[in-house]
Parts: structure tokens; C-alpha cells; sequence
């Protein structure tokens, strides 16, 4: 079941160009995965470097570039990117460009993180790619998600994190894996059904990935029946919430807020960034 309130829709139903680079308005919260086109892609090998085009211009790229599907959602304070790769359109190839985060959803793959190739697997951060990314040996499936984010302390350091070596916290109905590395995180949620979130707001913006619902997003009293694949800002300073319907989850990380000065301290319940 989706239910996504008018606000959201009269936005979510305008059309948008392959990979436009047109921030959403500062009152959308939420871009239904059904109103987010899939973007052609398509990568190739040109000697030493890697290129790609999108849309339409897809069709145009040779006939051994490996293809694959994105979507994404340009938020105010930034961008969120979904791109989909099957092993029998080449696997994994995408060339790294403005980029500042990547997890690995499922899948295997390799990339750049400052002076290494390392192989990311599914529950892996990287901070700061480089290069492209690649199949690590044989093509197969892979989904990763992207964000192009800035710097909460103006800290860029590329780091590698292994979900192996992050510890799950929470307990009960919520349990959640803090990537931490130099300048932001990454947080991979779990929630059960039956269980919700008490109103709270923050400092920061929280770029959202669902990955499993249905679950209801309150913000700033508007309800949203969210579900797998769907795009939500939680807006710095905003009251929000969650009441959850089946086990679901989602991964997010956070963006500088557009007018930090905006933000009451009183009641915002997490750490502001330190500049």
C-alpha cells in the first residue's frame, strides 16, 4: 500500500530530465520510488579511463560498454543515487565523479579509496571514491547506493568501512549500524514491525534510502506510507517520526542544513556539526 499525501505528489509527477540536476523544492520530503524514472546508463573502457553517458544518449555508447539503471533525487543540501547492475548487461562500471559516499547494498565491487583498489561488499561504506567503480573479478548483480554530501567538518578523507567491523546497537524494535569515518556517517537502520519512533528533530538533514517497508514517515505533521525504494529528506530542525507496519528499513547519512541558524538547540536531540 502507498499513500503519499498531495503535497508530495504534485511535486513527484512533474517530469524530470535523465540525471536533471534540479533540487526538489525545500517542502518535499518524500519522492515515491514509482515517480522516480529509471535513467539508462551505460560505462565503458577508453584506454586508462572510464566513461559513461545517461538517457537517451545511452543508446549511443559501444557495443560492448556495460549497461545498467540509476535513479536519483536531488535534495536541497544533496543528492541521493540508486544505480542497479546485472551481471548479464557487464556487471559493475561507472566512473566516479562528484560522489562523496557509497554503500554497498548487495553485491560485490571495486573502487578508489585514496591510494588503493579495495573490494566492497555488501554492508561496506566508502567515503570519498575515486577512479570507478568495477566488477571484482566475474561480472554479477550489484546495488549501491550514492550520496554526494558535503563535509560536516570540511574533513575529506577517503575511508574504507566494513560492515564486518561495525557493531549493531539499539535493541528491540530498532537496531542500527553507525558507519563513522572522518567528516560523517552512515547509518544502516533495521525496525520491526509494530514498533515506531518517538517526535524528534535534528541539526542536521538526513538523506534517506528506504530499503524494506511499508512504514509511516511523519514530518512536521504530514503522514507518508513509505516503502522500498522511496527518497526521504528528514529536514534539519523538523519534528519527525516513524511508526513502523512491516519489518523495514533504510540506510541514510547526514547533509549541512541550508541555514544552520534556524535550528533551535533546545529541541534538536542530536550533536550539531563542529566547525
Amino acid at each position: 500500500m502507498r499513500s503519499i499525501l498531495a503535497l508530495a505528489v504534485s511535486v513527484c509527477l512533474l517530469p524530470m530530465p535523465a540525471l536533471a540536476e534540479t533540487p526538489m523544492g525545500n517542502d518535499v520530503y518524500v519522492m515515491a520510488d514509482t515517480t522516480v524514472p529509471s535513467i539508462a546508463m551505460a560505462a565503458w573502457k577508453d584506454g586508462s579511463e572510464v566513461k559513461s553517458e545517461a538517457g537517451a544518449d545511452a543508446s549511443s555508447a559501444p557495443g560492448d560498454a556495460v549497461t545498467y539503471v540509476a535513479k536519483q533525487v536531488i535534495w536541497p543540501t544533496g543528492r541521493v543515487r540508486m544505480m542497479n547492475f546485472k551481471k548479464d548487461t557487464g556487471g559493475v562500471l561507472h566512473p566516479i565523479t562528484d560522489e562523496t559516499l557509497l554503500y554497498m547494498l548487495s553485491g560485490t565491487a571495486e573502487v578508489g579509496v585514496g591510494d588503493d583498489i579495495v573490494t566492497i561488499v555488501a554492508g561496506d561504506v566508502v567515503s570519498f571514491p575515486s577512479g570507478a567503480l568495477r566488477n571484482a573479478g566475474s561480472a554479477s548483480d550489484a546495488s549501491i547506493v550514492t550520496w554526494n554530501v558535503p563535509s560536516l567538518t570540511g574533513e575529506n578523507t577517503p575511508t574504507h568501512v566494513k560492515g564486518a567491523d561495525v557493531e549493531e546497537g539499539g535493541g528491540g524494535a530498532i537496531k542500527l549500524k553507525r558507519y563513522a569515518f572522518p567528516g560523517n556517517s552512515v547509518r544502516a537502520v533495521k525496525l520491526a514491525a509494530g514498533g515506531g519512533t518517538n517526535p524528534n528533530s535534528a541539526k542536521t538533514d538526513s538523506m534517506i534510502y528506504v530499503t524494506g517497508g511499508p512504514m509511516v514517515f511523519y514530518q512536521n505533521g504530514i503522514e507518508f506510507v513509505v516503502d522500498e525504494g522511496d527518497f526521504i529528506r528528514e529536514v534539519a530542525g523538523a519534528t519527525h517520526n516513524w511508526s513502523i507496519i512491516e519489518d523495514s528499513g533504510f540506510v541514510t547519512t547526514s547533509g549541512l542544513p541550508l541555514d544552520m541558524t534556524d535550528i533551535n538547540p533546545d529541541e534538536a536531540t542530536d550533536i550539531p556539526p563542529q566547525r
